[in-house]
Protein backbone atom coordinates (compact mmCIF):
# COMPACT_ATOMS: atom_id res chain seq x y z
CA UNK A 1 0.00 0.00 0.00
CA UNK A 2 1.60 3.07 -0.97
CA UNK A 3 0.76 6.63 1.03
CA UNK A 4 -1.35 8.01 -1.18
CA UNK A 5 -3.61 5.03 -0.76
CA UNK A 6 -3.32 4.89 2.90
CA UNK A 7 -3.83 8.65 3.51
CA UNK A 8 -7.20 7.51 1.20
CA UNK A 9 -8.47 4.94 3.64
CA UNK A 10 -7.40 6.47 6.32
CA UNK A 11 -9.35 9.62 5.33
CA UNK A 12 -12.36 7.30 4.44
CA UNK A 13 -12.11 5.74 8.16
CA UNK A 14 -12.18 9.18 9.62
CA UNK A 15 -15.33 9.96 7.71
CA UNK A 16 -16.79 6.61 8.79
CA UNK A 17 -16.01 7.59 12.64
CA UNK A 18 -17.34 10.94 12.50
CA UNK A 19 -20.78 10.17 10.19
CA UNK A 20 -21.08 7.78 13.40
CA UNK A 21 -20.57 10.41 16.04
CA UNK A 22 -22.40 13.27 14.39
CA UNK A 23 -25.26 11.12 14.57
CA UNK A 24 -25.24 9.09 17.53
CA UNK A 25 -24.32 12.37 19.50
CA UNK A 26 -27.33 13.95 21.55
CA UNK A 27 -29.43 11.70 19.81
CA UNK A 28 -32.46 13.01 22.42
CA UNK A 29 -31.84 16.42 22.86
CA UNK A 30 -34.68 17.42 20.32
CA UNK A 31 -37.65 17.07 21.32
CA UNK A 32 -39.91 14.70 19.40
CA UNK A 33 -41.60 16.06 15.88
CA UNK A 34 -45.60 15.71 15.41
CA UNK A 35 -44.56 13.23 12.86
CA UNK A 36 -41.94 11.38 15.37
CA UNK A 37 -44.73 11.51 18.51
CA UNK A 38 -47.40 9.76 15.83
CA UNK A 39 -44.88 7.03 15.00
CA UNK A 40 -43.36 6.49 17.90
CA UNK A 41 -46.84 6.44 19.67
CA UNK A 42 -47.94 3.20 17.18
CA UNK A 43 -44.86 1.85 17.61
CA UNK A 44 -44.90 1.75 21.10
CA UNK A 45 -48.68 0.27 20.62
CA UNK A 46 -47.27 -2.42 18.94
CA UNK A 47 -44.40 -3.54 21.60
CA UNK A 48 -46.54 -2.60 24.84
CA UNK A 49 -49.69 -4.17 23.14
CA UNK A 50 -48.98 -6.07 19.83
CA UNK A 51 -51.67 -3.76 17.86
CA UNK A 52 -50.72 -2.36 14.27
CA UNK A 53 -52.55 -1.56 11.68
CA UNK A 54 -51.29 -0.51 8.76
CA UNK A 55 -52.38 3.71 7.92
CA UNK A 56 -50.97 5.15 4.51
CA UNK A 57 -51.09 8.16 6.46
CA UNK A 58 -48.11 6.61 8.61
CA UNK A 59 -46.69 4.62 5.89
CA UNK A 60 -45.88 0.98 6.45
CA UNK A 61 -45.34 -1.72 8.68
CA UNK A 62 -41.09 -1.85 8.41
CA UNK A 63 -40.02 1.02 10.54
CA UNK A 64 -42.74 0.02 13.26
CA UNK A 65 -41.58 -4.06 13.55
CA UNK A 66 -38.18 -3.24 13.55
CA UNK A 67 -38.12 -0.12 16.36
CA UNK A 68 -40.16 -2.39 18.55
CA UNK A 69 -37.37 -4.89 18.76
CA UNK A 70 -35.13 -2.26 19.67
CA UNK A 71 -37.42 -1.02 22.37
CA UNK A 72 -37.56 -4.29 23.76
CA UNK A 73 -33.88 -4.34 24.49
CA UNK A 74 -33.34 -0.62 25.02
CA UNK A 75 -36.95 0.51 26.16
CA UNK A 76 -39.04 2.65 24.76
CA UNK A 77 -37.74 6.57 24.74
CA UNK A 78 -36.35 9.40 22.35
CA UNK A 79 -33.11 8.00 21.65
CA UNK A 80 -34.25 4.48 20.89
CA UNK A 81 -36.28 5.46 18.41
CA UNK A 82 -34.06 7.51 16.70
CA UNK A 83 -31.64 4.77 16.60
CA UNK A 84 -31.99 3.14 13.82
CA UNK A 85 -32.31 5.90 11.30
CA UNK A 86 -28.87 6.97 12.83
CA UNK A 87 -26.97 3.53 12.22
CA UNK A 88 -28.58 3.38 8.80
CA UNK A 89 -27.83 6.96 7.70
CA UNK A 90 -24.28 6.22 8.67
CA UNK A 91 -23.91 2.81 7.54
CA UNK A 92 -24.92 4.24 3.74
CA UNK A 93 -20.96 5.29 3.69
CA UNK A 94 -20.20 1.74 3.62
CA UNK A 95 -22.55 0.84 0.71
CA UNK A 96 -19.87 3.18 -1.30
CA UNK A 97 -17.04 0.98 -1.17
CA UNK A 98 -18.45 -1.80 -4.12
CA UNK A 99 -19.09 1.19 -6.35
CA UNK A 100 -15.14 2.42 -6.12
CA UNK A 101 -14.55 0.82 -9.63
CA UNK A 102 -17.31 3.09 -10.52
CA UNK A 103 -16.38 6.56 -8.81
CA UNK A 104 -12.85 6.19 -8.39
CA UNK A 105 -11.10 6.33 -5.08
CA UNK A 106 -11.07 9.88 -4.56
CA UNK A 107 -14.94 9.90 -5.39
CA UNK A 108 -15.72 7.63 -2.66
CA UNK A 109 -13.64 9.91 -0.07
CA UNK A 110 -15.72 12.63 -1.22
CA UNK A 111 -18.58 10.83 -1.67
CA UNK A 112 -18.44 9.53 1.92
CA UNK A 113 -17.91 13.57 2.60
CA UNK A 114 -20.86 14.91 1.19
CA UNK A 115 -23.32 11.95 3.15
CA UNK A 116 -21.60 12.24 6.37
CA UNK A 117 -22.06 15.94 6.60
CA UNK A 118 -24.89 16.86 4.53
CA UNK A 119 -27.24 18.61 6.67
CA UNK A 120 -30.18 16.80 5.08
CA UNK A 121 -28.68 13.58 5.47
CA UNK A 122 -27.30 14.08 8.89
CA UNK A 123 -30.37 15.84 10.34
CA UNK A 124 -33.06 13.10 8.78
CA UNK A 125 -30.61 10.31 10.11
CA UNK A 126 -31.43 11.48 13.65
CA UNK A 127 -35.16 12.12 13.19
CA UNK A 128 -37.54 9.08 13.63
CA UNK A 129 -38.97 8.72 9.82
CA UNK A 130 -38.61 6.60 7.37
CA UNK A 131 -36.79 8.80 4.87
CA UNK A 132 -33.46 7.97 5.30
CA UNK A 133 -34.78 4.60 5.30
CA UNK A 134 -35.61 4.51 1.83
CA UNK A 135 -32.11 6.45 0.75
CA UNK A 136 -30.29 3.63 2.42
CA UNK A 137 -32.55 0.73 1.00
CA UNK A 138 -32.15 2.80 -2.90
CA UNK A 139 -28.45 2.47 -2.77
CA UNK A 140 -28.63 -0.98 -2.00
CA UNK A 141 -30.71 -1.88 -4.62
CA UNK A 142 -28.52 0.28 -6.70
CA UNK A 143 -25.35 -0.91 -5.92
CA UNK A 144 -26.56 -4.86 -6.40
CA UNK A 145 -28.05 -3.59 -10.01
CA UNK A 146 -24.57 -2.59 -10.80
CA UNK A 147 -22.83 -5.79 -9.23
CA UNK A 148 -25.51 -8.01 -11.35
CA UNK A 149 -24.63 -6.31 -14.32
CA UNK A 150 -21.38 -6.76 -13.89
CA UNK A 151 -21.85 -10.95 -13.50
CA UNK A 152 -24.46 -10.71 -16.37
CA UNK A 153 -21.35 -9.78 -18.52
CA UNK A 154 -19.07 -12.55 -17.53
CA UNK A 155 -18.63 -15.23 -19.48
CA UNK A 156 -19.08 -18.24 -16.74
CA UNK A 157 -22.27 -17.77 -14.83
CA UNK A 158 -21.97 -16.53 -11.20
CA UNK A 159 -24.31 -17.66 -8.46
CA UNK A 160 -23.58 -14.33 -6.97
CA UNK A 161 -26.53 -13.15 -9.49
CA UNK A 162 -28.98 -15.22 -8.04
CA UNK A 163 -27.40 -13.40 -4.52
CA UNK A 164 -27.66 -9.73 -6.05
CA UNK A 165 -31.14 -10.36 -6.99
CA UNK A 166 -32.65 -11.67 -4.07
CA UNK A 167 -30.99 -8.33 -2.03
CA UNK A 168 -32.52 -6.32 -4.35
CA UNK A 169 -35.73 -7.77 -3.99
CA UNK A 170 -35.45 -7.61 -0.33
CA UNK A 171 -34.54 -3.99 -0.72
CA UNK A 172 -37.22 -3.19 -2.59
CA UNK A 173 -39.99 -4.45 -0.63
CA UNK A 174 -38.31 -3.31 2.33
CA UNK A 175 -38.76 0.31 0.43
CA UNK A 176 -42.37 -0.80 -0.36
CA UNK A 177 -42.90 -1.67 3.20
CA UNK A 178 -41.53 1.79 4.87
CA UNK A 179 -43.44 4.18 2.45
CA UNK A 180 -45.61 4.25 -0.72
CA UNK A 181 -43.46 6.39 -2.37
CA UNK A 182 -41.42 2.99 -3.32
CA UNK A 183 -44.21 2.78 -6.04
CA UNK A 184 -42.91 6.23 -7.71
CA UNK A 185 -39.30 4.29 -7.62
CA UNK A 186 -40.99 0.94 -9.51
CA UNK A 187 -42.36 2.88 -12.31
CA UNK A 188 -39.18 4.92 -12.63
CA UNK A 189 -37.22 1.17 -12.59
CA UNK A 190 -39.62 0.11 -14.81
CA UNK A 191 -39.26 2.87 -17.34
CA UNK A 192 -35.13 2.86 -17.00
CA UNK A 193 -35.32 -0.85 -17.95
CA UNK A 194 -37.48 -0.06 -21.42
CA UNK A 195 -35.04 2.82 -21.84
CA UNK A 196 -32.10 0.46 -21.64
CA UNK A 197 -33.78 -1.96 -23.63
CA UNK A 198 -34.46 0.65 -26.59
CA UNK A 199 -29.91 1.74 -25.96
CA UNK A 200 -29.50 -1.85 -26.49
CA UNK A 201 -31.56 -2.52 -29.26
CA UNK A 202 -32.67 -5.60 -27.38
CA UNK A 203 -35.73 -5.57 -30.08
CA UNK A 204 -33.67 -6.67 -32.93
CA UNK A 205 -33.75 -9.81 -33.50
CA UNK A 206 -35.74 -10.37 -30.16
CA UNK A 207 -38.40 -12.88 -32.60
CA UNK A 208 -35.20 -14.98 -33.55
CA UNK A 209 -33.90 -15.49 -30.65
CA UNK A 210 -36.80 -16.57 -28.79
CA UNK A 211 -37.55 -19.13 -32.28
CA UNK A 212 -33.58 -19.92 -31.61
CA UNK A 213 -34.12 -20.52 -27.68
CA UNK A 214 -30.97 -18.49 -27.01
CA UNK A 215 -29.22 -19.40 -23.94
CA UNK A 216 -29.30 -16.12 -22.47
CA UNK A 217 -33.07 -15.35 -22.67
CA UNK A 218 -34.69 -18.23 -20.72
CA UNK A 219 -31.93 -17.30 -18.13
CA UNK A 220 -33.09 -13.88 -17.88
CA UNK A 221 -36.22 -15.02 -17.49
CA UNK A 222 -35.99 -17.56 -14.28
CA UNK A 223 -34.24 -15.00 -13.11
CA UNK A 224 -37.22 -12.31 -13.36
CA UNK A 225 -39.86 -14.41 -12.25
CA UNK A 226 -37.35 -15.11 -9.15
CA UNK A 227 -37.00 -11.68 -8.21
CA UNK A 228 -40.69 -11.37 -8.69
CA UNK A 229 -41.06 -14.04 -6.65
CA UNK A 230 -39.12 -12.77 -3.80
CA UNK A 231 -40.42 -9.33 -3.62
CA UNK A 232 -44.19 -10.67 -3.18
CA UNK A 233 -43.23 -12.84 -0.68
CA UNK A 234 -41.41 -10.06 0.74
CA UNK A 235 -44.00 -7.89 0.58
CA UNK A 236 -46.68 -10.08 1.34
CA UNK A 237 -44.65 -11.20 4.59
CA UNK A 238 -44.31 -7.12 5.40
CA UNK A 239 -48.09 -6.35 5.43
CA UNK A 240 -49.84 -9.73 6.14
CA UNK A 241 -47.30 -12.45 7.97
CA UNK A 242 -48.24 -14.70 5.15
CA UNK A 243 -46.11 -15.54 2.41
CA UNK A 244 -48.09 -14.25 -1.15
CA UNK A 245 -51.45 -13.52 0.45
CA UNK A 246 -52.53 -11.92 -2.60
CA UNK A 247 -55.95 -9.95 -0.72
CA UNK A 248 -53.77 -8.45 1.74
CA UNK A 249 -51.16 -7.62 -0.73
CA UNK A 250 -53.76 -6.36 -2.93
CA UNK A 251 -55.62 -3.77 -0.12
CA UNK A 252 -52.12 -2.49 0.91
CA UNK A 253 -51.43 -1.35 -2.26
CA UNK A 254 -54.56 -0.20 -2.99
CA UNK A 255 -55.14 2.00 -0.01
CA UNK A 256 -51.80 3.41 -0.59
CA UNK A 257 -52.39 4.67 -3.64
CA UNK A 258 -55.69 5.66 -3.63
CA UNK A 259 -54.75 7.89 -0.07
CA UNK A 260 -51.53 9.90 -1.95
CA UNK A 261 -53.82 10.51 -5.16
CA UNK A 262 -56.00 12.18 -2.64
CA UNK A 263 -53.63 13.85 -0.95
CA UNK A 264 -52.23 15.60 -4.20
CA UNK A 265 -55.84 16.03 -5.35
CA UNK A 266 -56.80 18.26 -2.51
CA UNK A 267 -52.93 19.76 -2.28
CA UNK A 268 -53.01 19.12 1.30
CA UNK A 269 -48.91 20.36 1.37
CA UNK A 270 -48.95 22.20 -1.53
CA UNK A 271 -46.05 24.44 -2.33
CA UNK A 272 -44.20 25.82 -5.69
CA UNK A 273 -42.63 23.78 -8.65
CA UNK A 274 -39.20 24.86 -7.21
CA UNK A 275 -40.24 24.02 -3.91
CA UNK A 276 -36.83 21.92 -2.97
CA UNK A 277 -34.49 23.70 -5.15
CA UNK A 278 -33.74 26.90 -2.15
CA UNK A 279 -33.47 23.63 0.12
CA UNK A 280 -30.48 22.67 -1.88
CA UNK A 281 -28.54 25.88 -2.54
CA UNK A 282 -29.23 26.74 0.44
CA UNK A 283 -27.83 23.18 2.59
CA UNK A 284 -26.29 21.35 -0.19
CA UNK A 285 -24.09 23.60 -2.51
CA UNK A 286 -21.28 22.11 -3.60
CA UNK A 287 -23.04 18.95 -3.93
CA UNK A 288 -25.91 20.77 -6.37
CA UNK A 289 -23.52 22.79 -8.07
CA UNK A 290 -20.85 19.79 -8.98
CA UNK A 291 -23.97 17.90 -9.54
CA UNK A 292 -25.44 19.98 -12.27
CA UNK A 293 -22.07 20.66 -13.94
CA UNK A 294 -21.14 16.57 -13.59
CA UNK A 295 -24.77 15.66 -15.08
CA UNK A 296 -24.08 18.13 -17.92
CA UNK A 297 -20.29 16.75 -18.33
CA UNK A 298 -21.12 12.75 -18.74
CA UNK A 299 -24.95 13.44 -19.28
CA UNK A 300 -24.89 13.28 -23.16
CA UNK A 301 -22.64 13.15 -26.26
CA UNK A 302 -20.47 15.96 -26.76
CA UNK A 303 -21.97 17.17 -30.17
CA UNK A 304 -25.24 17.31 -28.67
CA UNK A 305 -24.98 19.40 -25.92
CA UNK A 306 -25.00 22.65 -27.47
CA UNK A 307 -28.06 21.84 -29.22
CA UNK A 308 -29.78 20.41 -26.51
CA UNK A 309 -29.42 23.64 -24.50
CA UNK A 310 -29.97 25.96 -27.33
CA UNK A 311 -33.29 24.30 -27.91
CA UNK A 312 -34.23 24.16 -24.24
CA UNK A 313 -33.56 27.63 -23.86
CA UNK A 314 -35.72 28.60 -26.48
CA UNK A 315 -38.40 26.54 -24.81
CA UNK A 316 -37.91 28.08 -21.65
CA UNK A 317 -38.06 31.65 -23.19
CA UNK A 318 -41.05 30.61 -24.93
CA UNK A 319 -42.79 29.56 -22.04
CA UNK A 320 -41.59 32.99 -19.82
CA UNK A 321 -43.61 34.30 -22.68
CA UNK A 322 -46.59 32.57 -22.42
CA UNK A 323 -46.83 33.44 -18.32
CA UNK A 324 -46.11 36.80 -18.74
CA UNK A 325 -48.55 37.30 -22.05
CA UNK A 326 -51.50 35.36 -18.96
CA UNK A 327 -50.03 37.62 -15.98
CA UNK A 328 -50.61 41.06 -18.24
CA UNK A 329 -53.72 40.09 -20.55
CA UNK A 330 -55.46 37.37 -18.45
CA UNK A 331 -58.41 36.69 -20.78
CA UNK A 332 -55.34 35.33 -23.38
CA UNK A 333 -54.60 32.45 -21.06
CA UNK A 334 -56.89 29.91 -22.44
CA UNK A 335 -54.91 30.06 -25.35
CA UNK A 336 -51.84 28.67 -23.94
CA UNK A 337 -50.91 26.00 -22.81
CA UNK A 338 -49.51 26.78 -19.43
CA UNK A 339 -52.79 27.65 -18.14
CA UNK A 340 -53.94 24.08 -18.35
CA UNK A 341 -50.52 22.23 -17.74
CA UNK A 342 -49.09 22.84 -14.02
CA UNK A 343 -46.16 25.10 -14.18
CA UNK A 344 -43.84 22.08 -12.75
CA UNK A 345 -43.83 19.82 -15.87
CA UNK A 346 -44.30 22.99 -18.34
CA UNK A 347 -40.55 24.19 -16.26
CA UNK A 348 -39.04 20.87 -15.82
CA UNK A 349 -40.13 19.07 -18.93
CA UNK A 350 -36.77 19.51 -20.09
CA UNK A 351 -34.91 18.34 -17.69
CA UNK A 352 -36.68 14.99 -17.96
CA UNK A 353 -36.21 14.83 -21.43
CA UNK A 354 -32.51 15.94 -20.99
CA UNK A 355 -32.51 12.40 -18.37
CA UNK A 356 -34.04 10.09 -20.83
CA UNK A 357 -31.38 10.92 -23.42
CA UNK A 358 -28.52 10.81 -21.37
CA UNK A 359 -29.83 6.88 -20.79
CA UNK A 360 -30.51 6.52 -24.38
CA UNK A 361 -27.13 7.96 -25.94
CA UNK A 362 -24.46 8.59 -23.10
CA UNK A 363 -21.02 5.97 -23.52
CA UNK A 364 -21.22 6.07 -19.38
CA UNK A 365 -24.04 4.13 -18.76
CA UNK A 366 -23.23 4.30 -14.87
CA UNK A 367 -23.74 8.06 -14.72
CA UNK A 368 -26.79 8.29 -17.11
CA UNK A 369 -28.64 6.26 -14.79
CA UNK A 370 -27.57 8.46 -11.78
CA UNK A 371 -29.03 11.31 -13.96
CA UNK A 372 -31.60 9.98 -14.99
CA UNK A 373 -33.09 9.28 -11.52
CA UNK A 374 -32.00 12.41 -9.75
CA UNK A 375 -33.74 14.37 -12.72
CA UNK A 376 -36.95 12.21 -13.09
CA UNK A 377 -37.30 12.38 -9.44
CA UNK A 378 -36.89 15.82 -9.03
CA UNK A 379 -39.71 16.24 -11.88
CA UNK A 380 -42.08 13.67 -10.21
CA UNK A 381 -41.95 15.45 -6.66
CA UNK A 382 -42.09 18.85 -8.16
CA UNK A 383 -44.96 17.73 -10.00
CA UNK A 384 -46.53 16.05 -6.46
CA UNK A 385 -48.70 18.15 -4.42
CA UNK A 386 -46.97 16.91 -1.09
CA UNK A 387 -44.62 19.51 -0.72
CA UNK A 388 -42.48 18.34 2.66
CA UNK A 389 -38.70 18.99 2.91
CA UNK A 390 -37.40 15.11 3.53
CA UNK A 391 -38.72 14.14 0.21
CA UNK A 392 -35.31 15.94 -0.81
CA UNK A 393 -33.33 13.05 -0.30
CA UNK A 394 -34.33 11.44 -3.27
CA UNK A 395 -32.94 13.40 -5.81
CA UNK A 396 -30.02 14.46 -3.41
CA UNK A 397 -28.54 10.72 -3.13
CA UNK A 398 -27.39 10.57 -6.92
CA UNK A 399 -26.46 14.07 -6.88
CA UNK A 400 -24.03 13.00 -3.92
CA UNK A 401 -22.49 10.20 -6.22
CA UNK A 402 -22.57 12.69 -9.79
CA UNK A 403 -20.87 15.51 -7.93
CA UNK A 404 -18.06 13.24 -6.36
CA UNK A 405 -17.14 11.30 -9.64
CA UNK A 406 -16.95 14.67 -11.22
CA UNK A 407 -14.69 16.45 -8.59
CA UNK A 408 -13.13 13.20 -8.30
CA UNK A 409 -11.95 13.15 -12.04
CA UNK A 410 -11.54 16.91 -12.25
CA UNK A 411 -9.44 18.53 -9.17
CA UNK A 412 -6.39 16.26 -9.99
CA UNK A 413 -6.17 18.01 -13.53
CA UNK A 414 -7.02 21.44 -12.25
CA UNK A 415 -4.44 24.16 -13.15
CA UNK A 416 -4.22 26.23 -9.61
CA UNK A 417 -2.30 28.99 -11.87
CA UNK A 418 -5.43 29.68 -14.32
CA UNK A 419 -7.88 32.05 -12.85
CA UNK A 420 -10.44 29.29 -13.98
CA UNK A 421 -8.83 27.11 -11.78
CA UNK A 422 -7.91 29.44 -8.66
CA UNK A 423 -11.83 30.41 -8.97
CA UNK A 424 -12.62 26.43 -8.98
CA UNK A 425 -10.57 25.59 -5.62
CA UNK A 426 -11.94 28.64 -3.46
CA UNK A 427 -15.83 28.21 -4.78
CA UNK A 428 -14.79 24.56 -3.67
CA UNK A 429 -13.68 25.32 -0.20
CA UNK A 430 -16.00 28.37 0.51
CA UNK A 431 -19.11 26.38 -0.41
CA UNK A 432 -18.18 23.26 1.41
CA UNK A 433 -17.13 25.05 4.78
CA UNK A 434 -20.29 26.69 4.72
CA UNK A 435 -22.05 23.23 3.99
CA UNK A 436 -20.21 21.75 6.89
CA UNK A 437 -20.87 24.70 8.89
CA UNK A 438 -25.01 25.02 7.82
CA UNK A 439 -25.28 21.05 8.69
CA UNK A 440 -23.74 21.54 11.89
CA UNK A 441 -25.50 24.53 13.00
CA UNK A 442 -28.57 23.37 12.51
CA UNK A 443 -28.25 19.53 13.89
CA UNK A 444 -26.39 20.80 16.98
CA UNK A 445 -27.86 24.07 17.91
CA UNK A 446 -30.44 25.51 15.54
CA UNK A 447 -32.74 22.50 15.60
CA UNK A 448 -36.02 23.43 16.59
CA UNK A 449 -35.91 26.85 14.65
CA UNK A 450 -38.48 27.28 12.08
CA UNK A 451 -36.54 29.63 9.54
CA UNK A 452 -34.33 26.74 8.53
CA UNK A 453 -36.08 24.99 6.10
CA UNK A 454 -35.53 21.38 6.46
CA UNK A 455 -37.38 21.81 9.60
CA UNK A 456 -40.89 21.46 8.64
CA UNK A 457 -43.86 23.90 11.12
CA UNK A 458 -44.53 20.56 12.61
CA UNK A 459 -41.63 20.76 15.07
CA UNK A 460 -42.10 21.54 18.75
CA UNK A 461 -39.94 24.65 19.77
CA UNK A 462 -37.37 23.62 21.99
CA UNK A 463 -39.10 25.43 24.71
CA UNK A 464 -41.44 22.25 24.64
CA UNK A 465 -39.31 20.21 26.72
CA UNK A 466 -39.80 22.35 29.66
CA UNK A 467 -43.77 21.67 29.28
CA UNK A 468 -43.17 18.23 29.18
CA UNK A 469 -40.23 18.20 32.19
CA UNK A 470 -43.54 20.41 34.62
CA UNK A 471 -45.83 17.49 33.37
CA UNK A 472 -43.40 14.54 34.79
CA UNK A 473 -42.20 16.89 37.67
CA UNK A 474 -46.63 17.73 39.29
CA UNK A 475 -47.45 14.22 38.64
CA UNK A 476 -44.11 12.91 40.83
CA UNK A 477 -46.06 14.96 43.49
CA UNK A 478 -49.61 12.96 43.27
CA UNK A 479 -49.53 9.80 42.07
CA UNK A 480 -46.83 9.46 39.31
CA UNK A 481 -48.23 7.98 35.85
CA UNK A 482 -51.82 7.47 37.81
CA UNK A 483 -51.98 11.45 38.06
CA UNK A 484 -55.34 12.46 36.19
CA UNK A 485 -54.78 15.02 33.49
CA UNK A 486 -57.13 16.79 31.53
CA UNK A 487 -56.73 18.18 27.88
CA UNK A 488 -59.33 20.64 26.67
CA UNK A 489 -57.19 21.30 23.05
CA UNK A 490 -58.19 17.95 20.68
CA UNK A 491 -55.05 19.53 18.34
CA UNK A 492 -52.99 18.16 21.15
CA UNK A 493 -53.84 14.46 20.90
CA UNK A 494 -51.48 13.23 18.30
CA UNK A 495 -48.66 15.03 19.99
CA UNK A 496 -49.30 13.92 23.64
CA UNK A 497 -50.35 10.30 22.47
CA UNK A 498 -46.36 9.76 22.56
CA UNK A 499 -45.36 12.03 26.19
CA UNK A 500 -47.97 10.36 27.93
CA UNK A 501 -48.12 7.16 26.86
CA UNK A 502 -47.50 5.74 30.21
CA UNK A 503 -50.06 7.61 31.96
CA UNK A 504 -53.33 5.45 32.64
CA UNK A 505 -55.54 8.41 33.63
CA UNK A 506 -55.86 11.09 30.94
CA UNK A 507 -59.34 12.46 29.78
CA UNK A 508 -58.79 13.75 26.29
CA UNK A 509 -61.38 16.15 24.61
CA UNK A 510 -62.32 17.59 28.05
CA UNK A 511 -64.63 20.57 27.28
CA UNK A 512 -63.53 23.92 28.76
CA UNK A 513 -67.37 24.52 30.55
CA UNK A 514 -66.75 21.49 32.17
CA UNK A 515 -65.28 20.61 35.80
CA UNK A 516 -61.68 21.39 35.76
CA UNK A 517 -60.37 20.14 38.39
CA UNK A 518 -57.14 17.57 38.11
CA UNK A 519 -53.46 18.73 38.60
CA UNK A 520 -52.69 18.91 35.44
CA UNK A 521 -54.81 20.60 32.80
CA UNK A 522 -53.91 21.76 29.19
CA UNK A 523 -55.55 24.14 27.17
CA UNK A 524 -55.27 26.00 23.79
CA UNK A 525 -54.24 29.32 23.39
CA UNK A 526 -55.15 31.77 21.02
CA UNK A 527 -55.47 35.33 20.20
CA UNK A 528 -59.44 35.01 19.80
CA UNK A 529 -60.46 32.69 22.20
CA UNK A 530 -58.97 33.63 25.07
CA UNK A 531 -59.57 29.67 26.66
CA UNK A 532 -56.48 30.13 29.04
CA UNK A 533 -57.99 33.31 30.57
CA UNK A 534 -61.52 31.81 30.98
CA UNK A 535 -59.96 28.72 32.70
CA UNK A 536 -57.69 30.68 34.77
CA UNK A 537 -60.87 32.77 35.90
CA UNK A 538 -62.31 29.34 36.98
CA UNK A 539 -59.43 27.80 38.89
CA UNK A 540 -58.37 27.66 42.35
CA UNK A 541 -55.79 30.38 43.28
CA UNK A 542 -53.33 27.97 43.82
CA UNK A 543 -52.70 27.15 39.76
CA UNK A 544 -49.69 28.41 38.14
CA UNK A 545 -49.57 28.71 34.39
CA UNK A 546 -46.54 27.37 32.12
CA UNK A 547 -46.83 28.45 28.50
CA UNK A 548 -45.51 26.81 25.31
CA UNK A 549 -46.71 25.96 21.51
CA UNK A 550 -46.77 22.36 19.94
CA UNK A 551 -45.00 24.02 16.49
CA UNK A 552 -43.86 27.22 15.21
CA UNK A 553 -43.24 28.77 11.40
CA UNK A 554 -42.56 31.39 8.92
CA UNK A 555 -44.21 32.44 5.67
CA UNK A 556 -41.22 33.33 4.00
CA UNK A 557 -40.92 35.95 1.16
CA UNK A 558 -37.82 36.41 -0.74
CA UNK A 559 -36.64 39.78 1.64
CA UNK A 560 -36.59 37.53 4.53
CA UNK A 561 -33.34 36.35 2.79
CA UNK A 562 -30.42 38.35 4.37
CA UNK A 563 -26.64 37.73 4.98
CA UNK A 564 -28.36 37.58 9.01
CA UNK A 565 -30.61 34.73 7.52
CA UNK A 566 -27.94 33.04 5.53
CA UNK A 567 -25.36 32.81 8.40
CA UNK A 568 -27.27 32.41 11.28
CA UNK A 569 -31.29 32.23 10.21
CA UNK A 570 -32.13 34.96 12.40
CA UNK A 571 -35.41 36.73 11.09
CA UNK A 572 -36.85 40.27 11.25
CA UNK A 573 -39.97 38.80 12.31
CA UNK A 574 -41.22 36.64 15.02
CA UNK A 575 -42.31 33.13 14.54
CA UNK A 576 -46.15 31.90 14.20
CA UNK A 577 -46.90 29.61 16.79
CA UNK A 578 -49.53 27.23 17.85
CA UNK A 579 -49.60 27.99 21.56
CA UNK A 580 -50.68 25.86 24.70
CA UNK A 581 -51.18 26.56 28.26
CA UNK A 582 -50.13 24.07 31.26
CA UNK A 583 -52.10 24.69 34.13
CA UNK A 584 -50.44 23.26 37.17
CA UNK A 585 -51.64 22.34 40.77
CA UNK A 586 -48.12 22.18 42.67
CA UNK A 587 -48.31 20.02 46.04
CA UNK A 588 -44.52 21.54 47.20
Amino acid sequence: MNKKNFALYLGFILIIIVAFFLRLYRLDERVFHHDEAAVGYFTYKLFNDGIYSYDPSFHGPFMYYVTAEVYRRMGDSIYSSRLLPALFGAAMIFLLIPLRKYIGNTGVILSAFFLALSSSFLYYSRFYREDIFIAFFSLLMFVCAVKYAEKYFEEKYSFFRIFYLFLAAISLASMAALKENAYIAMALIVFFLFLLFIREKGYQGLIAKIKSFDKKLPTIVLESIFFIFVFLIAFSLYYTGKPLELHGMYAAFERAVIHWYEMHRIERIGGPYFFYLPILALYELPILVFGVIGMAYYGCYDKAKEKMLTVFLAYWVIADIMYYISNVYPQSARFFPTAYIPSSIVILFPLLIYGIICVLKSSNIFLAFLTYWALANLFVYSYIQEKVPWLVLNFLLPLVIIAAVYLGEHLPRLDLKSKAGAATIIFLVLSSSYFAYSSIFLNFYDYTNPAEPLIQAAQPPQKFSLFIDKISEISRQYKNQSTEIQITDNEMETQFLWYLRHYGNVRWRVNIDSELAAPLIVVHDSDDKHEPDIVKSRLRSDYERLDSAKMSWYFFAPSDVTLNYLLYRKMDKPPGEYRVVLFYQPRY
